[in-house]
């Protein structure tokens, strides 16, 4: 029994000292990696491919103002995510009171659902800005 104790000890401490050192990894530009990766990533697909997947001039102008004005206010939340992330690490490091935590992770969880929403919603925007073939064909070339 004395064992088992030890080695779930030591299970649940190694990822501990992981999450440690990427804390200590982050810098203060955009270190996104703690967040999760896109579950669909389509638009610079589509950019790369205005061309091959013949965009028409309206089409074209609709991913000049996607892309002009949608990255920021994605990076904004990514970067809220990982300031969140940040700070609930420290409360997890000095010992903050359980409840305060477990409100921050649902508070990341709920910011963590929006910037997921987010990203379908740019899969949404092309599926409804490109024809049907231009859409398939930029799912093929995204490898979905």
């Amino acid at each position: 029994m004395l064992i088992g104790k030890m080695l779930l000890t030591t299970i649940l401490i190694i990822p501990l000292g992981v999450s440690v050192a990427t804390a200590q990894t982050v810098s203060e530009s955009r270190d996104v990696s703690e967040l999760s990766s896109p579950i669909v990533l389509l638009t610079p697909v589509v950019a790369r491919n205005a061309d091959h997947l013949q965009l028409d001039i309206d089409q074209r102008s609709a991913l000049q103002d996607w892309v002009a004005k949608s990255p920021a206010v994605r990076e904004a939340l990514e970067d809220l995510v990982v300031a969140q992330r940040n700070e609930l690490r420290q409360m997890i490091l000095s010992g903050a009171d359980i409840e305060a935590r477990t409100e921050k992770a649902a508070y990341i969880g709920q910011l963590e659902s929006e910037l997921l929403m987010m990203r379908s919603s740019c899969v949404e925007y092309w599926r409804e800005t490109l024809n049907e073939e231009q859409f398939a064909q930029a799912l093929q070339l995204a490898d979905i």
